[in-house]
């Protein structure tokens, strides 16, 4: 029975999907609210927190960009350049953006590192145009470093040369002027014959023979632009702007109209996936704009390039102006998420035939853009691999690139395709319907994007699909192929490397004659997608009206096919790399949203039906057996192989097998760490470049495939790290296997059912007797395992702990316990998870021995995720017992809890969730002086006491655990163990004995939590 999942989800134990949306949308609202309280704050000049809200934020959001932007941007401003720059990097990185460019530049600077500063500088102004506010920053870093000095272009044509002599200008390789420094203009300097500036590639100015910095210009990335337009029930909407220049107002033509429109306001209800877009909206109105709905109307940006969406049909404009179709939404679906064909349609059974006459060709439609060393990159492997039966027919949508037109002419020259050119751009769909029409009666074809890679004998496999009777359409498997993404299915997987691909080509065709299944898609995908001759007569051309310059076309070309009775494949033995969304950059996401609201449309309940297939998921088995094939491959570098059981919680258990993977892959045995699901198991792999995400048995129904998978690795013994979660069955496999098992311990959960030693209130239950253990368990209502009780329980525990070959334990305090509760268990052997010595490494923390005042507060800083048994309750007391009586402490919570609202009212610091990259950064960052573990139950052992001690912090925490074991053995110098329970006062006193750091290591911060410890 489905319900919701324990506090660890596991096997059995199912998340409602109404939880998850509700979840979900708290954890938005969390976001949404903390980042506003850092934009208040920062109106208000609290830059100190405004800093804390954002970086809360930026943590809670998994550093979403956008926040990531503003806090480095904080962090200029604060100096902490250092802890800016990073932030940027990636940025800058991830989206060229100029502002990310232009701080990033300035922060070098400020580092003393004006080499990476420069070189920064010169990236963006050659691909951006830039305000008065930076030309002293561009100034900076180019005159003091010998060179003549710099040079911008607008999206006016204006360029502006901040020079030491007088520059010249070259347009693509002819020199255009002479020109001294100032402003000028291009279209008065650029001859007539030479065509207007805006239509050239590379703008090139030097002094004296020597490049200025920005040289050279990037033309057509200066005037970039971003846009979309779309059909809806009241008018036509739209916008667009130009993210090289984010406050120039752009112009729009419509056509049919002779005057351009500027588009000054802000857009509204629109987004791309830019970073800081500041798109410029349109609205037109049906009624003040009747002639829109009449015919076909193109819509330019002011250098007379298509806006994304257009042009718009009058059919789409009918489809969006009336409501959503009523009924049921399944209406015209098969079960498993195909569309139904119409009555009278052939019957769409799949049966394989002989491949047609030698006589029946192919052709190969290639739509090209923009790009030349991916479209070289794709051309080339093609032409490598075509059979010469094959016509290769390439359609140049216009590319504005010179040097891709020179190659693609050179390639029609010598005869290795027939090359056909648009004279405007007019959109992906455009380009295959014009190569379509040069295809033969007859013919099959195959529709490739220039951004793929493909090897050997791709074209006669993918033949070989289409030409099974009833096939429509088929689609390979690739990194970022839709529904036949390999190997997460459900995402674009990174590209592999390119000298890779042949390889993963070469495995799928191995895969493929040990299992071939015949598998029937709800649509291809077309980054390539074969049609078979038949499907293509009978369906026709792409349908441009409605989807414009692509996504969503190949979807609804698939669904007329399907209603004419034919099928889609997946060609199992084929693999293509896919460079996802090439074409259209950031721009992609918001032509794919409205292309997608059109098939809904024309199809409703489309995106049920696709969910309906991926819940099926017939390729499940495929993927499996692929990973099952790559994982064996691997293995082969190894002696033997390991099995480690680890739960699905995350935390200590996860790191202290990630460790141990990593030793023992360097001692030459291959790790296979087990983890739960819902069904069954997953293998999880440590491996980068070997992700097996499809490597999961439904238990117990698929044990026998688990044992055979395991037996084929030659798995050599099992470790248990953790079995919670996991399916009963597996907790024999040892046997299954005929081969020894340890046990590593890391919690009390072979004596305990509530594992933590809790009783029912959250607190430390003091390890009662078996009657004390039956009341406290009975008392939460608490199943102790699958329907066992409690004698039983402890039963099974010492006899799977007596038959292991060894059971081991990270502390003396953790052997003890399981000793007192689990007698007779054998000896058990003390192995730490860390090295307390090497950490404790060099002198130990120095404290000034200065009392804390309220300008200089005593900081004190808790580690990790905060829930009660790791002693929420008492922070929060010590907390509000701070606050009420206005002391010099200061709480940071470098994590979070259940409830960081509550927290953060009492004056704690919360910063939320973090990554251990960044745990000794975020220590130095919060100035602390002492650090606590406030756990109040024994922890076997405690991966936060580490990091404080790298941190250079003596600790103070409970006599309870391996965390008052490691302390006392530590010394005085390095903490402090106080008895459990005692009072907040007291604690209180004992912190404030131990005094602040060294006042040179001190971090001072006023503001809002400053003002906190007023508060009564």
């Amino acid at each position: 029975m489905r319900g919701q999942a324990s506090f660890i989800p596991g096997y059995g134990r199912f998340y409602r999907p109404q939880d998850e949306v509700r979840w979900k949308i708290r954890h938005m609202q969390e976001i949404q609210q903390t980042f506003e309280r850092g934009l208040a704050s920062l109106k208000q000049g609290e830059r100190s927190d405004a800093l804390f809200w954002l970086q809360r934020a930026e943590r809670l959001s998994g550093r979403d960009d956008n926040i990531s932007f503003t806090c480095a941007m904080i962090l200029l401003e604060s100096g902490a350049v250092r802890q800016a720059l990073p932030r940027l990097e990636a940025l800058w990185a991830r989206y060229g953006m100029r502002e990310a460019g232009l701080a990033l530049a300035g922060g070098y600077l400020r580092c003393g590192e004006p080499e990476a500063g420069r070189r920064i500088m010169g990236q963006v102004l050659s691909r951006n145009s830039m305000t008065a506010a930076h030309h002293t920053l561009a100034d900076s870093l180019s005159f003091p470093a010998g060179l003549p000095g710099w040079a911008v272009l607008s999206n006016e044509g204006t360029l502006r040369l901040r020079v030491t002599g007088n520059a010249v200008v070259g347009l693509d390789g002819r020199t255009v002027g002479t020109v001294p420094a100032g402003v000028h203009d291009l279209s008065l300097m650029i001859s007539e014959d030479t065509g207007p500036w805006w239509q050239g590639q590379t703008l090139t100015i030097s002094c004296a023979g020597q490049p200025v910095l920005g040289s050279p210009i990037d033309i057509q990335a200066v005037i970039r632009c971003q846009s979309l337009v779309m059909a809806e029930e009241r008018g036509v909407r739209g916008w667009l702007w130009y993210p090289g220049e984010p406050d120039f107002l752009p112009s729009m033509w419509i056509e049919g109209h002779e005057t351009a429109f500027q588009v000054e306001g802000l857009a509204e209800d629109f987004s791309s996936s830019a970073l800081l877009q500041r798109p410029r909206g349109f609205s037109l109105p049906y009624e003040d704009w009747p002639q829109l709905a009449g015919k076909s109307t193109s819509f330019y940006d002011q250098y007379g390039r298509l806006l994304l969406g257009a042009p718009l049909d009058p059919v789409l404009m009918t489809l969006m102006q009336h409501p959503r179709p009523a009924g049921s939404v399944r209406k015209g679906w098969t079960v498993r998420g195909c569309r139904m064909p119409r009555k009278g349609a052939k019957s769409s059974t799949i049966k394989k035939v002989a491949c047609h006459d030698d006589e029946a060709g192919c052709a190969i439609i290639i739509p090209v853009c923009r790009d030349e060393m991916m479209v070289r990159a794709c051309l080339e492997r093609v032409l490598e691999t075509v059979p010469a039966s094959c016509r290769l027919i390439i359609v140049d949508d216009a590319s504005p690139e010179k040097g891709l037109q020179d190659y693609l002419a050179g390639l029609a020259r010598c005869g290795r395709g027939c090359l056909h050119r648009h004279e405007i751009n007019r959109g992906f769909v455009a380009s295959i319907n014009t190569g379509l029409t040069y295809v033969p009666a007859g013919w099959d074809v195959i529709l490739l994007n220039s951004d793929t890679l493909v090897s050997g004998s791709w074209v006669e496999r993918l033949l070989r699909w289409i030409r099974h009777e009833g096939a429509g359409t088929v689609t390979p498997f690739s990194n970022a192929g839709g529904l036949t993404s390999y190997p997460k299915r459900d995402r674009d997987n990174p590209a592999p490397d390119p000298a890779d691909v042949a390889e993963l080509d070469r495995m799928f065709q191995l895969q493929a004659q040990s299992e071939r299944p015949v598998v029937a898609l709800p649509t291809a995908n077309g980054f390539c997608m074969g049609i078979s001759a038949s499907c293509l007569a009978a369906v026709g051309l792409l349908r441009g009206e409605y989807f414009a310059q692509g996504y969503g076309e190949e979807n609804d070309f698939c669904l007329r096919a399907s209603e004419a009775g034919f099928t889609h494949l997946a060609a199992v033995d084929v693999y293509v790399l896919h460079h996802a969304h090439g074409s259209f950059g950031t721009g992609a996401a918001p032509l794919l949203q409205r292309n997608l609201d059109i098939l809904n449309r024309l199809y409703p309940g489309y995106d049920a039906a696709i969910q309906r297939w991926k819940d099926g998921d017939p390729l499940k088995d495929f993927r499996r057996q692929l990973d099952w094939r790559r994982l064996r491959q691997y293995r082969m570098q190894f002696s033997g192989a390991v099995v480690s059981f680890q739960h699905r919680g995350g935390g200590g258990v996860a790191r202290a097998v990630r460790e141990q993977a990593a030793r023992l892959a360097r001692a030459g045995i291959l790790p296979i760490i087990l983890e739960p699901t819902e069904t069954g198991c997953r293998v999880v792999s440590l491996v980068v470049a070997l992700d097996v995400p499809n490597l999961m048995f439904v238990l117990p129904e698929e044990q026998p495939v688990l044992l055979s998978f395991l037996r084929e690795m030659g798995v050599q013994h099992v470790i248990w790290h953790h079995m919670l979660g996991h399916e009963r069955g597996l907790r024999t496999l040892h046997r299954q296997l005929n081969v020894p098992y340890d046990i590593y311990v890391h919690d009390h959960v072979w004596f305990c059912p509530r594992i933590a030693l809790l009783d029912e209130h959250g607190r430390y239950c003091g390890e009662p007797s078996m009657a004390g253990c039956r009341a406290c368990l009975s008392r939460g209502k608490l199943q102790v395992d699958e329907g066992m009780d409690l004698p039983a329980y402890l039963s099974r525990s010492a006899e799977e702990l007596k038959q292991a070959r060894r059971v081991v334990a990270p502390s003396r305090d953790a052997a003890h316990r399981l000793e007192r509760h689990v007698p007779d268990v054998g000896p058990i052997e003390i192995e730490p998870l860390e090295d307390d010595r090497q950490i404790r490494a060099g002198s130990p923390p120095v404290r000034s021995g200065c009392p804390p005042t309220e300008e200089r507060p005593l900081r004190i800083v808790v580690l990790g995720g905060i829930s009660r048994w790791k002693g929420y309750d008492v922070l929060l007391a010590l907390a509000q017992h701070v606050q009420k009586n206005n002391l010099p402490l200061r709480l940071i919570l470098i994590g979070g809890t259940h409830d960081d609202e509550t927290c953060l009212k009492a004056g704690i610091e919360v910063t939320g969730s973090y990554e251990d990259d960044d745990v000794l950064s975020l220590l130095e960052m919060s100035g602390a002086d002492i650090g606590f573990v406030p756990s109040i139950a024994p922890e076997t052992w405690c991966y936060t006491l580490g990091w404080l001690w790298r941190a250079k912090l003596a600790v103070v925490g409970f006599d309870i655990g391996a965390s008052a074991e490691r302390i006392r053995q530590a010394g005085p110098d390095w903490g402090r163990v106080v008895p459990l329970g005692l009072p907040v006062d007291r604690l209180v006193k004992i912190f404030l004995e131990m005094g602040c750091r060294d006042e040179n290591r001190k971090v001072k911060k006023k503001g809002y939590f400053a003002e906190r410890i007023k508060i009564s």
